[in-house]
């Protein structure tokens, strides 16, 4: 079926839904048919603008898919999927510092006015932070990687991993001290989470402190008796004492 010769099922004004699922089963011509409608009716529709920058992107059009997230954003620049997606973008591009002030506005403008009980909406702003952090660690961008680690862990607090990476960048920025006073945080508020418990280990075998890191990894195999990790790291320090380095 043609867009246009036909009209799908369901009111002028197609629903989210609609769309999303036309997008999924990548039948563009018939979601932007859709999107058009909607845009016609509704020039300044943000939602309509955001659909068709992601149908762009689906497309590889991303000179497209950028002007219609944009668009999306002059219309509503709370549109978090909208500022999500375009940043993710303008990453993939190359342009990070665009990326970062297109993110950046949007938070602020979701920080001045968010409602209460929106725990979805701060985990997508903490996986967007996230991704930031991990990039400029790749670059060895350490100060705003830790900057931007410590936000994702203040919109999602209950996500330990995100700790643990802030961790990392401190110990790789130098501030081994303050790296391992994070992990043992973490460890003392969630003893059952083996990943601190092993990043602390390597942190403490990295200072030459091999019982410690020990205790930590043994710690492990107390409550995971298989935990493979554990088990490497410690059978490492018993083959060093056998041939005198440890």
């Amino acid at each position: 079926m043609n867009p246009g010769t036909e009209p799908l099922a369901g009111s002028a004004l197609s629903s989210d839904r609609q769309i999303q699922e036309l997008l999924n089963r990548r039948d563009f011509a018939n979601a932007e048919h859709l999107i058009r409608q909607r845009m016609t009716a509704q020039p300044a529709d943000a939602d309509a603008h955001y659909f068709l920058g992601v149908s762009s992107y689906f497309q590889g059009q991303i000179g497209r898919a950028i002007e219609s997230l944009r668009k999306a954003l002059n219309f509503d620049p709370q549109h978090t999927d909208a500022a999500v997606c375009l940043s993710v973008l303008l990453n993939d591009i190359g342009k990070y510092d665009d990326a970062k002030g297109v993110f950046d506005q949007a938070n602020q403008s979701i920080s001045a006015k968010r409602a209460v009980g929106t725990p979805e909406i701060e985990r997508k702003f903490a996986v967007k932070h996230l991704e930031l952090a991990d990039l400029y660690l790749r670059y060895r961008r350490y100060d705003e990687a830790i900057e931007e680690y410590g936000k994702a862990a203040s919109l999602d607090p209950a996500d330990p991993e995100i700790r643990i990476r802030r961790a990392k960048a401190l110990a790789k920025k130098g501030f081994v001290t303050r790296a391992i006073q994070e992990l043992q945080q973490l460890r003392a508020e969630s003893s059952s989470y083996p990943p601190a418990r092993i990043q602390l280990g390597l942190l403490h075998y990295s200072q030459g402190n091999v019982l410690d890191a020990e205790l930590e990894w043994e710690a492990v195999l107390e409550a995971e008796p298989t935990h493979r990790e554990a088990l490497a790291y410690l059978e490492m320090i018993r083959a060093q004492r056998i041939s005198g380095r440890a």
